[in-house]
Order: C-alpha cells, then sequence, then structure tokens
C-alpha cells in the first residue's frame, strides 16, 4: 500500500516540476514547487508512515523559505513518529522562535520534554498552553504526569482532577489519577478509580494491568494475581508481579519514572532482575528503557486516543475500597461515615497550612469569606506528613461540586474528595 501511495506521489510530484520547466530558478538541484502542494503532499506520507519522503519534502520546504512554519512543525511531527526525541525538541524550538504562540508547538514540545524525562522544562510549555486553551483536558493530563515524574503527587492530582471536569469517564485520566495515588500509598482510591475505569470499558486492559500493579504495592499480591490471571500468562505474571514488587521498593517519583517512561535503573537502588542485595552503583542518572512495554502507556497517553464516549457527571475520587469487579479489597481502616469535601491544598507543616489558606481565601475574592479550613494530617508511604486544607462546613457533594467549580473560575485550584467525616 505504502508502496502504491509513494509511487503516486512520485507522478504527481514529477508533472509539478515538469509544469514548472522553463528555465526557473532551482533549489538544491531540484525546480521550483508550489509550497501548499507538497506540504500536503508531505502530510499524506507522515500519515501512511512513509517517514523518509516526509522528511524530504518537508525539508525542501524549509530550504525554500526560512521563515516557513508549517514545514518546520511537519519535520518536528515527522521526527516525534520515528522517536527521534532530540530531533523534534529542535524542531518544535524552531518553529516557537518564529511564532512564540504556536499552540501545537508548545503542546509537542511538552510532549517530547516528559518523554525524555524532563518534566521540569515540560511544565512551562504546558501551563501556558493551559492558558491558551483551558478547555483541552489533555493539556491537565500531561501536566499531571509531569508533576507526578517529579514526585509532587499533590499537584498531578489536582491537574488530573481539572481534566476529569472536562471529561469526566476518560479512562486515561482516571488510569494516571489511580497511580498518582498509588504512588504515594494511597491503595483504596486508587482501586476505587481503577475499577470504575474496567466498568466504562472491559475491553482496556491497561486499568486491569494497573489494578494488579496497586495489589501488589498495597501488599495483597495474591488478590492481585488473581485479577491478572486472565489477562496474563503464567511467565508474563511472573515478570510483571517481580517488576511491581521492585517498584514498591521505589520513592514515588521515581515509581512514577518507572511506570510512565520504562526507567530501569535509579541510584542506590537494587537494578530490576538482578536479585537483592546487588545494587547498580555506576549508574549516575536514570536509564530509560526505550523498548519496554510501560513506555508505550506514555505513547499512548501523548497521542490522546479516545477510549470512552461516555458522559456523566463530574468524578468524584471515593475513599472506599473497592467496587464488586475487584475480587480482593485492601485490607484498611476505613470509617463508614462518608462525607463530601473540597481540597485546596497540602502542606508540610501545619503553619504553612494555615498560611496557605489564609493566601487561598483572598484569591476566592469572597467566596470563602464564611467558610473555615478544616486541616488534617495524612502520612503517606514513604513516611512523610502532610496537612491537606479543606474547606469546612461543606460534607454534600453537588455542594462541594459548586464551590469548586466557582473556585476554578477565581483561578483557585482545588479537589472534590469523598473522605471520612473527622
Amino acid at each position: 500500500m505504502i508502496q502504491k501511495l509513494t509511487k503516486t506521489f512520485v507522478i504527481v510530484l514529477s508533472c509539478l516540476v515538469l509544469v514548472s520547466c522553463g528555465g526557473e530558478r532551482r533549489v538544491d538541484g531540484e525546480m521550483p514547487f508550489d509550497s501548499d502542494s507538497l506540504m500536503n503532499m508531505a502530510e499524506s506520507f507522515l500519515q501512511a508512515g512513509d517517514y523518509g519522503n516526509a522528511m524530504r519534502l518537508y525539508q525542501r520546504a524549509a530550504n525554500e523559505n526560512p521563515m516557513h512554519i508549517s514545514s518546520r512543525l511537519g519535520l518536528a511531527k515527522t521526527y516525534q513518529a520515528m522517536g527521534a526525541t532530540d530531533a523534534a525538541i529542535n524542531f518544535y524550538g524552531q518553529v516557537l522562535r518564529l511564532d512564540p504562540t504556536n499552540t501545537e508547538a508548545k503542546l509537542g514540545s511538552g510532549q517530547m520534554l516528559i518523554t525524555k524525562n524532563r518534566p521540569a522544562d515540560a511544565i512551562p510549555y504546558l501551563t501556558d498552553l493551559s492558558k491558551q486553551n483551558p478547555a483541552d483536558y489533555r493539556i491537565y493530563n500531561m501536566l499531571g504526569l509531569a508533576h507526578d515524574l517529579m514526585g509532587k503527587q499533590e499537584d498531578a492530582q489536582m491537574n488530573y482532577g481539572k481534566g476529569l471536569t472536562l471529561e469526566a469517564d476518560n479512562i486515561s485520566l482516571l488510569n494516571n489519577l489511580a497511580l498518582s495515588f498509588s504512588f504515594e500509598g494511597q491503595y483504596a482510591p486508587a482501586i476505587r478509580l481503577l475499577s470504575k475505569a474496567i466498568n466504562l470499558d472491559y475491553t482496556v486492559t491497561k486499568a486491569q494491568h494497573n489494578l494488579v500493579l496497586v495489589y501488589v504495592l498495597s501488599g495483597e499480591e495474591e488478590a492481585g494475581r488473581k485479577i491478572g490471571a486472565s489477562i496474563m500468562t503464567k511467565e508474563e505474571m511472573e515478570t510483571n508481579v517481580n517488576k511491581y514488587r521492585w517498584v514498591k521498593s521505589l520513592t514515588p517519583d521515581q515509581r512514577a519514572q518507572a511506570i510512565f517512561l520504562g526507567v530501569k535503573n535509579f541510584p542506590d537502588k537494587v537494578e530490576q532482575g538482578t536479585g537483592e542485595g546487588i545494587k547498580n552503583k555506576s549508574v549516575k542518572t536514570p536509564e530509560i528503557i526505550s523498548d519496554d512495554p510501560k513506555k508505550r502507556q506514555l505513547q499512548e497517553l501523548l497521542k490522546q486516543e479516545e477510549t470512552s464516549s461516555f458522559k456523566t457527571e463530574k468524578t468524584v475520587i471515593d475513599e472506599k475500597t473497592v467496587i464488586d469487579s475487584v475480587s480482593k479489597p485492601v485490607k484498611t481502616s476505613v470509617p463508614t461515615q462518608k462525607v463530601h469535601r473540597v481540597q485546596l491544598g497540602s502542606y508540610p507543616s501545619l503553619k504553612l497550612a494555615n498560611d496557605g489558606w489564609k493566601k487561598i481565601k483572598r484569591r476566592s475574592k469572597g467566596l470563602l469569606d464564611s467558610h473555615k479550613p478544616k486541616i488534617k494530617l495524612v502520612t503517606l508511604a514513604n513516611g512523610q506528613n502532610l496537612f491537606r486544607v479543606f474547606v469546612g462546613n461543606i460534607v454534600e457533594r453537588p455542594i462541594a461540586n459548586t464551590l469548586c467549580e466557582e473556585l476554578r473560575h477565581r483561578k483557585v485550584d482545588c479537589l472534590v474528595l469523598k473522605t471520612a467525616k473527622d
């Protein structure tokens, strides 16, 4: 098919060259061409996976006109499709130097920098983009991913939450929010979200694989094995469980890098698959294994292929253990009485939490004047204590959703959580 398409476009290109004959100037030894026609052909080659011809035509357009943005954008996309990350970043940069507001170049730069495990460099592009196009849930998905890779799970969850207000049943967002909770040891809400993703579309096995991961991280390996038995062979099960055991030994940011990017080695950590007690001390920086199956999860995220067309009310995170589709719940003590609260942020100390409330209250422009803060101490899996700030006196979901939406209109981040009353 590609060969036939290539022959067709060669014939068309030859006709263009013949039409342009008559002593006109040449570009790199070839006759001049119509840029729009050439760009259309290059785009067709790119979509067909013929990257060589796509690059050749895009490059000709770029050589003809040093200020031609579309050709450089096409080269960036072609290199991105080929997995040539550095080259893609370079051409996206060229586009932004010519057009600093170009949304495609900002999005592509953010995607590629995340793929290169440079989340801190990606965040400015994505933040800028979220201001230009605040209705695009994909941007918040990538912002959440970038913060997860940096170990900033609270910020990641806030961004995933923003995305879910725009696409309440997006399976990619549900998966990533669940993983973010699991990275910091909050397994019950992670299982709840993954169970919802599974119920939305059982044919999407990513959520089922992630559910096995969460159970292994939580210490409930047998429950994870039961869930994975229907989607993995015995060999795959042992390989994945061994990897998940290793992931369990990592810090939250390392867990995110291992799962999303396929990073295999970290300084002072036992190398995966080498056995206990053997440390890879020669590795100075994390190594990204490009053929790791989990990296495809990130690539799927960056492509943002829709997997669900369901539309329901805004997602609310529930700290209940698990729904019926899960074979065995995590053993955790969950109070029976639940309420819905608006979370505004988390802080490392009580003083900073109180200061944070005061700043947020001022930013709310009077919306929070009638409320008082409710501050809850949370201990994460790594032993870190956080003080989470909620809006006091609100315990019902409709009121919490309405308040959070109003706060977002005032540029105040928030997240609605179903949590214990006390």
